[in-house]
């Protein structure tokens, strides 16, 4: 049997539970789409919530690798969520996302430490990409 050159062999599945994130948004059906595909498609270890408040409570020191947050979160906005989720745990990289993205916000994601910005609607693949790296 030959053997199968690198570029042949299918790619390494995804381990699990090999990225936690926590997930950050006021609308249920965003919420629950992407959680449900960075579980399934990339292997995530999700902690969905739909509310700052709540994001706060289910943050402990480490708890989370990579933190991705809706801009607009009814009472609070993702740039205050991310200053006080980056006190807790200040390893966790930051992932905002935003229905009505311009310049100016994504620089003052980037001044506040958010190391990606994304438009919404994200495709999966670009959110797989950015929790990867």
């Amino acid at each position: 049997m030959p053997r199968q050159s690198p570029a042949d062999e299918p790619p390494p599945a995804p381990v699990r539970g090999s990225v936690r994130v926590l997930l950050v948004d006021d609308d249920p059906s965003v919420l629950s789409s992407i959680a449900e595909w960075l579980e399934v498609a990339c292997g995530a270890e999700v902690t969905a919530v739909g509310s700052a408040e709540e994001a706060m409570v289910a943050t402990q020191p480490g708890s989370f690798d990579v933190c991705i947050l809706d801009y607009r979160l009814g009472g609070a906005n993702g740039l205050t969520l991310g200053a006080m989720l980056r006190e807790i745990n200040p390893a966790a990289r930051l992932i905002l996302l935003s229905g009505q993205l311009s310049t100016s916000l994504e620089a003052l994601a980037f001044e506040h430490g958010f190391g990606r910005v994304f438009a919404k609607p994200v495709a999966p693949e670009v959110l797989a990409e950015a929790i990867a790296h």
